[in-house]
């Protein structure tokens, strides 16, 4: 049964408790903010804990409900061995079959967005809007490269995202990190990334140098109607190295809520959210997110 969803809580107030959905390989730990409004998951990466997205969930929290998840294995979601991403993709569609309306928008950063992509693609009546950023499903690499390359993919982040990074992996431990990394990279998801029907984000860094931006542009292809954004000067963790431009990214496509309809789009922002052409991007209706 889901508990019942606490208020967002302001600063210096403690956080919410950690409630648990679910058993076994198909348990969630997760964290809710928020009162009112659709819901909203947010799915962490390989070697990561809902502290990823410290800086999204009070800008993402005002007019949505934001459970934020730690999958088998990471966080505080602790296990010998981590859920298979078909498992982890199946315990959420359990979960958001108990929200509102059956279905949330869903949030997925790196091994989180290939689980998201198994979601949307098997459990499509359960996914509103899909925002992946820096997803994997499509990486080719090594197991070595992609398990423990993630403090070099970190190099372009703030240098209080290290003691997060460091904190994690260590709760994570290298056999989850392996385990999962031969999952990632033992699945070719182009047949399913290419039957998603949900109005797609794909959301990357321009320095992203463990889940290139070869691969986004590679998945925006494959996904109908699906827009690609690039940050400049993000690397893998962009939702924590450029928050305020991801937030406000993502908070516009919420409202927006375009069709799944077959187009494409790639835009360049800046730290300073200006595209590529060099001017501002359109200011959100609602103002400043953050």
């Amino acid at each position: 049964m889901l508990a019942p969803t606490l208020p967002f809580l302001k600063r210096g107030q403690p956080e919410p408790v950690r409630n648990t959905f679910g058993d076994g390989r198909h348990k969630i730990v997760y964290q809710t903010y928020g009162e009112v409004g659709e819901p909203i998951l947010l799915v962490h990466g390989l070697s990561g804990s809902g502290r990823w997205w410290k800086n999204n969930i009070r800008a993402l929290s005002v007019g949505h409900v934001v459970h934020v998840i730690e999958l088998v294995g990471y966080g505080a979601n602790r296990a010998f061995k981590p859920a298979r991403l078909a498992e982890a993709a199946e315990a959420l569609a359990q979960f958001i079959a108990l929200q509102p309306q059956g279905k949330a928008h869903v949030v997925g950063h790196s091994m989180g967005g290939q689980v998201s992509c198994l979601l949307a693609a098997k459990f499509p009546e359960r996914v509103d809007c899909l925002v992946l950023a820096a997803a994997a499903g499509l990486v080719r690499s090594n197991i070595v490269k992609m398990a423990f390359g993630l403090p070099i993919a970190a190099h372009y982040s703030p240098l209080d995202f290290l003691p997060t990074l460091a904190v994690d992996a260590l709760r994570a431990g290298p056999l989850n990190l392996f385990l999962s990394t031969l999952d990632i990279l033992g699945q070719d998801t182009t047949e399913v990334v290419a039957t998603i029907k949900a109005p797609t984000l794909l959301v990357w860094g321009d320095k992203d140098n463990l889940v290139p931006v070869s691969t986004g542009e590679a998945m925006q292809k494959l996904i109908p109607g699906s827009r690609l954004e690039v940050l400049e000067g993000a690397g893998h963790v962009l939702m924590w190295d450029r928050a305020k431009t991801f937030n406000r990214l993502v908070l516009d496509f919420l409202e927006q809520r375009p069709p799944a309809l077959p187009g494409t789009g790639d835009e360049r922002i800046d730290e300073l959210g200006r595209h590529s052409s060099g001017e501002s991007a359109a200011p959100s209706p609602l103002g400043p997110r953050e």
